[in-house]
């Protein structure tokens, strides 16, 4: 009886070495993938720490000078007093107790803290800027 050979497959030295660089380029592809991934993950986390800062930033800020609206209403005090006194309508208690509110509230207006959240949301939400500042605009988004 004839003893059956079993046929050998054999793969060509190009494809052998085609399949090894296909293998090396899968792997390196792979392998970057992950690392931007993890770095993309680092930066989110730091996004996320530097915003919860800002948050707490916030929150001083609206404690130590209260909202805009807050803002606004002494700003709408101030004039006011000022139009109650200018018209001359007033007179002796009642005068005083106007001048006292006015003297408090241009103390208000006028501590270094109000001034630097009034000319930042000037910046912000007005986009006015003081005449020796210089502005830089970009166009990529």
């Amino acid at each position: 009886m004839p003893e059956k050979q079993k046929k050998q497959f054999s793969l060509s030295l190009t494809v052998k070495i085609f399949l090894t660089a296909m293998i090396l380029i899968s792997i390196g592809v792979f392998a970057n993938s992950i690392m931007y991934c993890n770095q993309i993950i680092s930066e989110t986390e730091d996004l996320k720490g530097r915003l919860q800062s800002l948050y707490t930033t916030r929150e001083e800020l609206m404690e130590m000078l209260g909202s805009s609206e807050e803002l606004n209403d002494l700003l709408s005090d101030y004039r006011k007093c000022q139009e109650l006194i200018d018209s001359g309508t007033l007179e002796g208690e009642k005068l005083d107790e106007y001048k006292e509110r006015l003297g408090e509230v241009r103390e208000l207006l006028n501590s270094s803290k109000n001034k630097d959240y009034i000319s930042r949301i000037a910046k912000e939400e007005l986009e006015l800027y003081f005449a020796d500042e210089k502005i830089f605009y970009n166009d990529k988004q």
